[in-house]
């Protein structure tokens, strides 16, 4: 009996110091990091798939981060992502915008945030912007700037000039360019971290709220047309002086062959 008393004892012992590993890597990350910089950083780059809650959209419920160094755990998926899923690496030698203190920061923030101690940052109000889409194209352009700033601008940029997404102020392939966006946010693109956006396929957005992104696209299009053609450089001598030179040279051509058949 007493053995097994003391076998008891020590699995407890155990589960304490397990437990107590959990909580000093929690109080590490707040001490090196700054939560109200990285609730910030939460809505401008996370909040789009976790939510602002922190309970998942696309991404996963960071209520039930698994692990007992969650904080370490945190750091190296923020920092490098999870290949093969939707998670991209966030870090700047992954490609990504942020720094190892911003890391830090949004690591801080979740283990704080997420386990009550301080409030969720509120998500930014967003204004229309007075954008068309070019002839054609269904959908509400301005109202897509909406559903773009929301959604879009945290991987595409703010002007679609790209980032961890791809580059949406281009031309469009096909003959109906509309379709094709529309049929990218939707469906998403398989084995990228696109994710399909339409609520059928388990995203958020309604197909009015589809067409309306779509045409907001379009819209960042560039204007087409035939680019002017890019002048010759002048070479070592500028051009008023190339022709003066040869017509100063044609004038002695000139008096040389007619002093030649005078002589003649």
């Amino acid at each position: 009996m007493r053995a097994g008393l003391r076998w008891a004892t020590g699995i407890t012992l155990v589960l304490v110091a397990l437990g107590g590993v959990g909580v000093g890597a929690g109080v590490a990350a707040h001490e090196i990091g700054d939560p109200e910089n990285g609730g910030r950083l939460f809505v401008e780059n996370c909040a789009v798939c976790h939510g602002v809650d922190g309970k998942g959209r696309f991404g996963a419920n960071l209520n039930d981060f698994p692990g007992i160094a969650i904080d370490a755990a945190l750091v190296e998926t923020i920092r490098n992502g999870i290949p093969g899923t939707r998670m991209p690496g966030w870090g700047q030698e992954a490609g990504g915008p942020l720094s190892e203190n911003d890391i830090e920061d949004l690591t801080a923030y979740i283990l704080v945030a997420l386990g009550g101690t301080e409030p969720l940052a509120p998500l930014p109000t967003y204004q229309p912007e007075p954008v068309v889409a070019p002839p054609g194209i269904p959908g509400d352009a301005a109202a897509g700037s909406l559903v773009y700033q929301a959604n879009c601008t945290v991987c595409h940029g703010a002007q679609g000039q790209g980032g961890i997404g791809g580059k949406l102020a281009r031309s469009w392939p096909g003959n109906d360019p509309a379709a094709y966006v529309v049929g990218v946010v939707s469906d998403g693109i398989p084995g990228s971290t696109m994710p399909a956006w339409l609520q059928a396929r388990g995203g958020p957005l309604t197909e009015t709220e589809i067409a309306d992104v779509g045409a907001y696209v379009l819209a960042l299009r560039p204007a087409a047309g035939i680019a002017a053609p890019t002048p010759a450089p002048d070479g070592p001598l500028s051009r008023g002086l190339s022709l003066t030179l040869l017509a100063l040279a044609g004038v002695l051509l000139a008096g040389g062959l007619l002093w030649y058949y005078r002589r003649a």
